[in-house]
């Protein structure tokens, strides 16, 4: 069973408040602590992308552009807005472990399994060619990105900061991104991603809906009794 645990749910407030990593929320080692968000309808221009300032301004010059603001985490870009569900979580890598983005990058993984393989859905993790923000830790579904990660690594800590597209991903989104994106040469395919609506086929849900399902207890898993399991056969 994955060590993430949801510790705190915030909502983003205002389109110029810059994203923030949740230092507070960081555990023993070992621990990921988790944060679940909403998101306002705004860009966020992934942090080495960033540094590049005439990039920021062709960014800038996209006609309708919500934003941007800058990640503190790594990236390409990603849009917020009531249908999408932001992520974060920080942890200290155990000592015993020489690779820390690798660790963190595990318990995500099998945190994302355990929450929506209860929901009949099991994913994949890898680069989804074609999606918003195309990169390792992409989490699909079908073969379709569900939702994108970002990271960064300290001395002692790493931080995941992403989204999750609950709601099919609106034509005005897909246009944002894809402008975005055309900027570092990156193709978007609006075929190579998915939401949560569409892989559960399911059109209630939303994101409040998505945070009360991924901030309760993982199932436990199966138990079976010695005292009714039956004895094997003899030969």
């Amino acid at each position: 069973m994955s060590g993430c645990r949801v510790v705190e749910v915030t909502a983003e407030r205002g389109l110029d408040d810059p994203p923030e990593i949740p230092w507070h929320l960081t555990g023993p080692p070992g621990a990921v602590r988790l944060q679940l968000r909403s998101t306002l309808r705004r860009v966020a221009v992934g942090a080495g992308l960033a540094r590049d300032q005439s990039l920021l301004a062709s960014v800038r010059a996209i006609t309708g552009l919500p934003g941007p603001v800058t990640s503190p985490a790594g990236g390409t870009f990603i849009v917020g807005g009531p249908g999408w569900l932001g992520l974060c979580a920080i942890g200290v890598p155990p000592v015993d472990r020489p690779m820390p983005l690798d660790w963190m990058m595990g318990e995500l993984r099998e945190w994302f399994a355990e929450r929506l393989g209860s929901l009949g859905l099991p994913i994949s993790t890898g680069r989804i060619d074609g999606a918003w923000c195309p990169g390792f830790s992409d989490i699909a579904v079908g073969g379709r990105k569900l939702a994108g990660l970002g990271f960064r690594v300290t001395r002692d800590r790493v931080v995941m900061r992403g989204v999750m597209a609950v709601e099919p991903i609106t034509p005005a989104d897909v246009d944002l991104l894809t402008a975005c994106h055309r900027l570092i040469g990156v193709a978007v395919d609006p075929g190579a991603a998915t939401s949560l609506v569409e892989c559960t086929g399911d059109a209630s849900w939303t994101v409040a809906r998505a945070i009360e399902h991924l901030r309760a207890p993982a199932p436990e898993p199966a138990v079976v009794s010695t005292a009714d399991a039956q004895p094997a056969a003899e030969p």
